[in-house]
């Protein structure tokens, strides 16, 4: 349960990171967007690592 919870949260934080790196209206959403995607990269990678439940 948590490993899913946690890697729907890092496939949504990605989402969110690159449509911060998108928008043209802050010039700081370059950097906010990748530094927020890469972590969340990170967090999808460990996540996807943890063991699963069982049914």
């Amino acid at each position: 349960m948590k490993a899913a919870i946690l890697e729907r949260a890092a496939l949504v934080g990605m989402g969110l990171g690159v449509a911060l790196m998108l928008q043209p209206w802050w010039s700081g959403g370059l950097r906010a967007g990748f530094f927020a995607t890469l972590a969340c990269t990170l967090l999808q990678i460990v996540s996807s690592h943890l063991p699963k439940e069982r049914a």
